[in-house]
C-alpha cells in the first residue's frame, strides 16, 4: 500500500502488475504533472522500492513521493533503450525532480547558422537552428578566435547584402568570398565551412592535413593566389596548435576528464578535452541541487545527460571520471555503441590523468565562485525579490521586512553566548545586531536551555516597551526542531503565540514551523532559500566571533583583576614594577605595601588574595 494513497489510484494494484523487465517508470502528481522520470533494470523492484519505508528514504525522495498520486511505466527491449528513452522524455518534459543541466545564458558560444552559405554569429541560446561550439568561459578567448577565424576563413558576415549587384568592404579585404553574388561556388564554400568546424572543434591535425592537400591541388592547378592564402590559414592554425600544451607524448590519445564541485546550492561540472595528447579546451556546466541532490547524484545524471547530446564522432576513446557511476559497465556499453569503438572508463590515483583531474576540479571551483558572485550581486540589487518569495513559500502573514537569527555559540559548555542578527529589508542591519552571555547553561552544553533563555530575555524588553526591542516579522532559529521548540516555548510562556518563527537546520537546508513534524524543503534555487542561508551565516560568525572574543580575555586574565579596588591600571604597575604574577605572590608583604598604586590596606588585599589567607 502506497504511504501517499491516491483516491483515485490503486497503487496496491498497479504495484503488483509491474513487470521483472527493464524499462521507464513516470511519477505523476496533481493536475497530471510529470515529476520524475527514472530508469529501471527491473521495473518491479524498482519502482516498490519507493513505497517501502518512506522514513528511511532520502529527503529528495520523501519531497517527490509527498506529491505523488499516480505513476506508469514504458517497457523496453534492453537497458540501453531505456538509458535512452529516460534521457529523451526528461529533456522533453523536463520533470520538477530530475537533475537538469541549467539553461543559464552566462556563456557565450559561436554558431554556425542553419543556411545555404552559413555564416559565424555569438549566442547565449545554443538551443535554436544551427551548429554550436563551446561554452567559452573567457568571452576574450572567444573574440580572438572569431577574430582569427574571420581574417583567414572568409565566411559570409552578413545577414542581408549590403548592395543588390555588387560585394561589400568585406570581400575586398578577403574577408568574405562573396556567396551573395555567385562569386564561390557552393562546394568551395562548403569546404571552408568545413574546416571552420574543424577548427572550433578542436581538430586541428585533421584541418592541417585537410589544408595541405588543398594547397597542393592549388599549385596543381597553378593557382598560386590561393595557395598563398590557404598557406596563411595553415600557418595561423600552427600558431593555434603551437600554443596547446602537449600532456602526452602519444599523439593518440584522446580523452575527457569530467570533474566537478558544489556548494550547498549548485554543482559546477568541467569537461576538459584532451586530442591526440594536447589540451584543445575546455567546457563549463551549470546544475542547481533542487532537493536536497547530492554532488555524485549530479555527476551521474551530468554524465548520462552530456554524452547523449554529444556526436558520436567527438566522443573519445577514454574519459577520465572524479566518482564511481551507478550502472557503469551499462554506461561503457552505450558509450561504446553510439561511438562504434570501445570507450574506457577510467578512476586515476596518480600520474598525468590525476594531474589532468585536479585541474579540471580547479577550473569548476573558478566556476562555481563566479555563479556564487553572480547570485550575490543578483541579490544585492534585488532583495525584495527574495522576500515576496519566503513570505509565499512560509505563507507568512506579514512581508518579512525585519528578520532576526538567533545562534548559540559555547566550547564545552564554557562561555555559552548567544547572538542575534537582525536583516532589515533583506539587507543586514548591524547597528541592530545583540549578543548575549547565558548564564543557565554555564558548566554543561545545552543548546536547548540557553536558546529558551535568549529568546525569553530578548522578548521580553520587547513586551517592556524598551526602545530598539520591537517585535520582528519574522524570528530565524538555527537549528532543528529541537532549538525551535525551546524557543517557542519561550514566546508560549511569554503569552506571544502569534510571533512568526522558523527554523533552518543545516544539514538538508530544511525549515521546520512550529509544531510541524514534516519540514518545508525549499528549492535549492530559489532566492528564499538564499536569503534565510545568508542571515544564518551571518549569525553564526556573529555568535562565533562573540565567543572567540570571550574565550581571548579569559585567557588572558590573571588573579589580580578579581581583588576589590585592583583596576587594569594598577594590575600594570604592580606587573611593571615586579615583572610577573609569579615574583607578585612570592613577594612579602611590606614589599607590596610600598609598591607604586598600593597603599596599606590593597597590599593587605593582596597579599591575602594571593596567598588564600582569609
Amino acid at each position: 500500500m502506497s504511504p501517499y494513497p491516491s483516491p483515485s489510484f490503486d497503487f496496491q494494484t498497479a504495484l503488483s502488475r509491474l513487470p521483472e523487465l527493464p524499462g521507464v517508470y513516470r511519477m505523476y502528481g496533481d493536475k497530471g504533472t510529470l515529476l520524475y522520470v527514472g530508469k529501471a533494470k527491473i521495473l518491479k523492484n524498482r519502482v516498490r522500492s519507493y513505497f517501502q519505508n518512506p522514513s528511511g528514504m532520502a529527503p529528495k525522495v520523501q519531497a517527490l513521493m509527498q506529491q505523488v498520486v499516480r505513476f506508469d511505466y514504458i517497457v523496453t527491449d534492453s537497458e540501453i533503450e531505456a538509458l535512452i528513452l529516460e534521457y529523451n522524455l526528461i529533456k522533453q518534459y523536463r520533470p520538477k525532480y530530475n537533475i537538469l543541466l541549467k539553461d543559464d545564458k552566462k556563456f557565450p558560444w559561436i554558431g554556425l547558422s542553419a543556411e545555404k552559405y552559413p555564416r559565424l554569429f555569438i549566442t547565449r541560446d545554443p538551443s535554436g537552428r544551427g551548429r554550436f561550439f563551446g561554452p567559452f568561459v573567457n568571452s576574450g578567448n572567444m573574440y580572438k578566435t572569431l577574430q582569427l577565424i574571420r581574417k583567414h576563413f572568409p565566411l559570409r558576415q552578413r545577414r542581408k547584402p549590403l548592395f543588390k549587384h555588387r560585394p561589400c568592404m568585406n570581400y575586398s579585404i578577403g574577408a568574405c568570398s562573396g556567396p551573395c553574388q555567385e562569386l564561390v561556388t557552393e562546394a568551395d564554400y562548403a569546404e571552408v565551412v568545413k574546416q571552420v568546424e574543424l577548427f572550433l572543434k578542436g581538430k586541428a591535425d585533421d584541418l592541417l592535413h585537410r589544408l595541405e592537400h588543398e594547397m597542393q591541388r592549388a599549385s596543381e592547378h597553378l593557382n598560386f593566389e590561393l595557395a598563398a592564402k590557404l598557406r596563411d590559414r595553415h600557418l595561423a592554425v600552427q600558431d593555434v596548435v603551437a600554443q596547446q600544451k602537449m600532456y602526452y607524448p602519444d599523439a593518440t590519445v584522446n580523452q575527457d576528464v569530467v570533474a566537478a564541485v558544489a556548494d550547498e546550492r549548485r554543482c559546477a561540472v568541467i569537461v576538459l578535452n584532451i586530442r591526440r595528447g594536447k589540451l584543445i579546451g575546455s567546457r563549463p556546466h551549470e546544475i542547481m541541487l533542487t532537493h536536497h541532490t547530492t554532488l555524485t547524484e549530479a555527476y551521474q545524471a551530468f554524465l548520462s545527460q552530456y554524452y547523449q547530446d554529444e556526436d558520436a564522432e567527438d566522443l573519445p576513446e577514454e574519459i577520465i571520471l572524479q566518482f564511481p557511476v551507478e550502472d557503469e559497465a551499462l554506461f561503457q556499453e552505450w558509450l561504446s555503441h553510439k561511438r562504434g569503438k570501445k570507450v574506457t572508463l577510467t578512476h586515476p590515483k596518480k600520474g598525468v590523468k590525476k594531474e589532468l583531474l585536479l585541474m579540471g576540479e580547479k577550473n569548476a571551483l573558478e566556476t562555481l565562485d563566479q555563479a556564487q558572485g553572480q547570485e550575490v550581486r543578483n541579490y544585492r540589487n534585488d532583495p525584495a525579490r527574495a522576500l515576496i518569495e519566503l513570505q509565499d513559500a512560509l505563507g507568512l502573514p506579514e512581508f518579512p521586512g525585519r528578520m532576526e537569527c538567533y545562534d548559540i555559540s559555547h566550547f564545552q559548555g564554557s562561555q555559552t553566548v548567544a547572538s542575534m542578527v537582525v536583516f532589515t529589508h533583506g539587507r543586514p542591519d548591524n547597528k541592530a545586531y545583540r549578543r548575549f552571555k547565558i548564564e543557565c547553561a554555564e558548566g554543561e552544553p545545552n543548546d536547548f536551555a540557553s536558546m529558551h533563555e535568549v529568546i525569553t530575555r530578548r522578548f521580553s524588553r520587547a513586551q517592556q516597551g524598551e526602545p530598539g526591542w520591537e517585535a520582528p516579522d519574522l524570528v530565524i532559529i538555527d537549528g532543528g526542531k529541537g532549538q525551535l521548540s525551546s524557543a517557542w516555548e519561550a514566546l508560549q510562556a511569554l503569552g506571544l503565540g502569534d510571533q512568526a518563527m522558523i527554523s533552518l537546520a543545516k544539514k538538508f537546508e530544511e525549515v521546520f514551523l512550529p509544531g510541524e513534524s514534516r519540514p518545508i524543503l525549499l528549492p535549492r534555487d530559489s532566492g528564499a532559500l538564499f536569503v534565510l542561508q545568508q542571515i544564518r551565516d551571518e549569525a553564526h560568525r556573529f555568535a562565533i566571533t562573540y565567543h572567540r572574543t570571550l574565550r581571548a580575555k579569559k585567557a588572558t586574565r590573571s588573579t589580580l583583576d578579581d581583588i576589590p579596588g585592583i583596576g587594569e591600571k594598577r594590575r600594570t604597575q604592580l606587573l611593571q614594577h615586579f615583572g610577573s604574577l609569579e615574583k607578585i605572590k612570592a613577594a612579602s608583604l611590606g614589599e607590596l605595601q610600598v609598591a607604586p598604586g598600593l597603599n596599606i590596606t590593597l597590599a593587605q588585599k593582596v597579599y591575602e588574595a594571593l596567598h588564600d589567607t582569609p
